[in-house]
């Protein structure tokens, strides 16, 4: 039998999100976005220094610099997300055709360069306007603005883009719902209705966007997302081992499981029951989360860590329902101790990888794609160079890990694509936590003069892409 081996057409690449990287704040028409207007929480024991973004990484004066650079690299796919806020200022008005004019540009441009475009939906940039007058995505008047936008898109960018990602990681809408799903929990209403009601809402938003994607452009390959944690059990007791599996289904499975079958899950209804939750999900929404599983092309993954699971966080005598509503809110996640982790304190994993393509293909059978993993990290220019031997060890272990779920698991993966190409601000907003393989000369509040320098870690992606993965050795000239 042939060993399995990564396709000769791996999209080697990196990811950005526009709106944490463009700055170009209000030019050209753009509006407000819930990303511009959030309120920043910090990360649970980090003391963090926070940018606004006005400027950002200022990717929107930049961008064919910058481009220019990846191409430098090898890299053969973008994925990159258009701002809702840059096409439709206020979400219910019509079309920016600046906005429009600008992404088309920066398209042909990758596609000049020999880069695939990956073009993402919904990252982080709903506007503020939709949040404020509608509550987002809470309200399914949104989904329809949405849609429009979905439709407005495709339309304009058309046979140029095959690939399409909806919504950047629907399962943390609930989570983070300001920024995600631009939306907040009513007073009236439980954390547990809330969180039932909008993932429903969200499954509607990414069907009727993969419907609005397919009908402009039938060859498209169009995928939902997730942001994959592979949850482990503190020890070995049943107890933390449902605990497990409880955790899995709802903030790893659950979007997958609508979108590849069309259906909410037997374990999602049991839930609502429990609870006397009765969400609206009507006829006309249930057949077109039925139509979309059947045109759904890939399963697009961000990830970035394990977390481990402990039952006994929580009180050993509480109801099911008590229990499980527990583990939603995260109440029984703590550090593993036989990892590393980073500066931010996530667990770094890479075996956990493996595991979790394993268990996707296993569950789901279709391809997937790797659209975000990397490290972020404070670091330092010293005389114009970057030495991130750090960043290189977290890619050469977690590409190694892709690769043995490749040719040894037999997981279908079409493509790998680094979290992330440029420096830019952080979800939390932070100038801080570096992401890229190319450094961007500003700090926290000081803009400087925003030049481009390669990192070490650059040449090293450059040789690995150029080897089809086949050469991950930290071994690259760099002085």
């Amino acid at each position: 039998m042939k060993k399995k081996e990564l396709r000769k057409d791996f999209l080697w690449g990196a990811a950005l999100s526009n709106v944490q990287a463009e700055g170009g704040y209000l030019e050209d028409g753009k509006g407000l976005n819930v990303y511009d207007t959030l309120v920043v929480t910090p990360e649970p024991g980090i003391e963090s220094q926070y940018s606004d973004t006005k400027v950002a990484t200022d990717h929107y004066h930049h961008f064919k610099e910058d481009i220019d650079l990846m191409a430098e690299m090898g890299i053969k796919a973008y994925r990159f997300s258009i701002i809702w806020s840059r096409i439709h200022p206020n979400g219910d008005d019509e079309a920016n055709e600046k906005g429009l004019d600008f992404y088309e540009e920066m398209i042909d441009y990758m596609l000049s360069k020999g880069i695939e475009p990956v073009v993402s939906l919904v990252h982080f940039d709903m506007p503020d306007h939709l949040m404020r007058a509608y509550n987002g995505f809470f309200n399914k008047k949104v989904i329809d603005f949405y849609v429009e936008h979905v439709r407005c898109i495709a339309k304009r960018m058309n046979d140029k883009v095959k690939y399409w990602i909806t919504y950047n990681e629907t399962n943390l809408a609930p989570y983070q719902s300001d920024l995600v799903a631009g939306t907040n929990k009513p007073d009236y209403m439980s954390k547990e209705e809330f969180y039932s009601q909008l993932y429903i809402n969200i499954q509607v938003a990414h069907a009727r966007a993969v419907l609005a994607i397919k009908k402009e452009i039938p060859d498209a390959m169009v995928g939902g997302m997730v942001n994959y944690c592979l949850f482990q059990p503190a020890t070995t007791t049943s107890r933390d081992m449902i605990a497990c599996e409880f955790s899995h289904k709802f903030m790893n499975y659950l979007s997958f499981d609508i979108m590849t079958s069309g259906y909410l899950p037997e374990y999602f209804v049991s839930f609502m029951e429990k609870r006397d939750i009765e969400c609206e999900f009507n006829n006309e929404e249930q057949e077109d989360v039925l139509k979309a599983s059947k045109e759904l092309g890939y399963l697009a993954i961000s990830y970035y860590r394990s977390m481990m699971v402990t039952s006994y966080r929580t009180i050993k005598n509480e109801s099911i329902i008590d229990f499980e509503n527990n583990l939603l809110w995260g109440k029984g996640f703590v550090q593993n101790p036989l990892y590393n982790a980073s500066e931010w304190n996530w667990t770094i994993d890479p075996d956990a990888l493996r595991l979790s393509l394993i268990q996707l293909h296993e569950r789901y059978h279709l391809p997937i794609f790797i659209v975000e993993n990397g490290i972020g990290i404070k670091e330092e220019m010293i005389n114009g160079k970057i030495y991130d031997d750090n960043r290189i060890d977290y890619y050469q272990e977690h590409i190694q890990a892709m690769k043995t779920a490749i040719e040894n698991d037999g997981v279908d993966v079409i493509g790998y694509l680094a979290w992330s190409s440029i420096d830019f601000l952080s979800a939390h907003k932070e100038m801080l936590k570096r992401y890229g393989f190319i450094y961007i000369n500003r700090d926290v509040e000081d803009l400087k003069d925003l030049k481009r320098y390669p990192k070490k870690s650059f040449y090293w992606y450059k040789k690995c892409i150029a080897s089809n993965g086949n050469d991950l050795e930290n071994n690259v000239e760099y002085w």
